[in-house]
C-alpha cells in the first residue's frame, strides 16, 4: 500500500488546487433564492427527509453507520462499487492519490479505511493482475445489498422532489447496471462539490440539522437539540457545536428562545436543495410529462450545476 501511494501521489494535485478556490471563491451573494413555489418544494422536501432513502444514513447498523454517516465514507463506498467488476464487468482502477483528493480524505486515513473495508469483509482486495502495485476491491454480498437498497430507495422516494413518479429499476441485466451506474456518477459529482472536508458544515449530520431547521422553523433551541439529538442519533453535546458552527458562520437569528435559519442560511439551504434536485433530474429517466394543471410551464431536466454546491460551504 505504501509503493502504491507514493507511485500514485502525483495524480489529481493540480484539480485539487482548483476545487479549493472555486469553493473559496463563492460569495453568498452568489448563491441564489429559492425559486418557484418555496413552501410546496419545502413540503416535498419533508416527505423526502422522512423516507426510506434517508432513513439507511441514519441507520445504527455496525455495516451503514461505518459507510454511511460520513459522507467521505459514503464516496468511497460508491467509488469502490463503481470500479468493481461487478458494476463493470471488468476491474476497473482505483488511483490512490485522487481517491483521496475527491473524498478529501488525508492518505493516511483513506489506506486505514480500505483496511477496514478489507477487515471486516465488506470488500475483498487482491493485488490488480495489470500492476502488482495496485489493489482492486471487489464488494461483498452485504455490500451489494446495501448499495441495491439505496439505489431502489432513490428512485422510490426521489422523484416526488419533482411532482413525479416512483420508477422501477430494471431487474436485472445490463439496464439496470446502466441505471445504477447513472445513480453512482451523479452523486459523486454531488458529494465532489460539497465542502466535504471541513467538518464544521461538511458533514451528515450538519446539512440535517439545518435542513430540519428550515423545514420546521422556528424551533426553541432546547427542543430543537433534543429533537435533533434523538433523529441524528448523536449527543446534545454534538448539535449544540453544530449549532455554535452555523452561528459562527451566520447561517442563524434568534428571536428570544426561538432559533430559525438568517436570509444567508436560508439562501444557502435553498441552494443546496436546488441542487439536489437537479441531482434527482440528472438520474431519472427522461420522460415527457404534461405540465400539472394551472402551470403553464412543463417539468424540464436539468443539467448538474456542480457550481451550485458550495452553498454548503462557510
Amino acid at each position: 500500500m505504501t509503493t502504491q501511494i507514493q507511485t500514485n501521489i502525483a495524480i489529481g494535485q493540480g484539480s485539487g488546487t482548483m476545487i479549493d478556490r472555486a469553493l473559496s471563491s463563492m460569495d453568498a451573494d452568489q448563491i441564489p433564492a429559492a425559486t418557484h413555489r418555496p413552501h410546496e418544494r419545502d413540503a416535498r422536501f419533508r416527505s423526502f427527509r422522512e423516507g426510506a432513502f434517508v432513513a439507511s444514513f441514519l441507520r445504527q447498523s455496525a455495516m451503514e453507520r461505518f459507510w454511511l454517516s460520513d459522507l467521505r465514507r459514503f464516496y468511497l463506498f460508491l467509488y469502490l462499487m463503481r470500479e468493481s467488476a461487478w458494476m463493470r464487468g471488468t476491474s476497473g482502477r482505483f488511483p490512490f492519490a485522487l481517491v483521496a483528493m475527491r473524498t478529501q480524505l488525508s492518505l493516511a486515513r483513506l489506506s486505514q479505511l480500505l483496511e477496514m473495508a478489507h477487515a471486516t469483509g465488506d470488500f475483498r482486495r487482491q493485488r490488480d493482475p495489470r500492476d502488482a502495485r495496485q489493489y482492486i476491491f471487489e464488494p461483498s454480498e452485504r455490500a451489494i445489498a446495501l448499495f441495491e437498497r439505496l439505489v431502489d430507495d432513490f428512485h422510490a422516494d426521489a422523484p416526488a422532489l419533482l411532482e413525479r413518479t416512483p420508477v422501477s429499476l430494471a431487474r436485472a441485466g445490463r439496464e439496470r447496471r446502466a441505471q445504477q451506474l447513472l445513480f453512482i456518477d451523479a452523486v459523486l459529482r454531488f458529494l465532489g462539490g460539497l465542502d466535504l472536508g471541513d467538518r464544521g458544515v461538511g458533514s451528515l449530520s450538519f446539512m440535517l440539522a439545518m435542513l430540519d431547521l428550515h423545514l420546521h422553523s422556528p424551533l426553541a433551541t432546547t427542543d430543537l437539540i433534543r429533537r435533533e439529538a434523538d433523529r441524528l442519533h448523536v449527543t446534545c453535546v454534538t448539535i449544540r457545536n453544530l449549532l455554535r458552527r452555523a452561528e459562527e458562520r451566520d447561517w442563524l437569528q434568534r428571536d428570544r428562545r426561538m432559533l430559525s435559519l438568517s436570509q444567508q442560511g436560508r439562501r444557502r439551504i435553498h441552494a443546496g436543495m436546488e441542487a439536489f434536485e437537479a441531482l434527482v433530474a440528472e438520474v431519472l429517466p427522461t420522460v415527457a410529462e404534461p405540465p400539472r394543471t394551472g402551470d403553464p410551464r412543463p417539468m424540464r431536466r436539468r443539467p448538474f450545476l456542480a457550481h451550485r454546491m458550495p452553498g454548503w460551504a462557510g
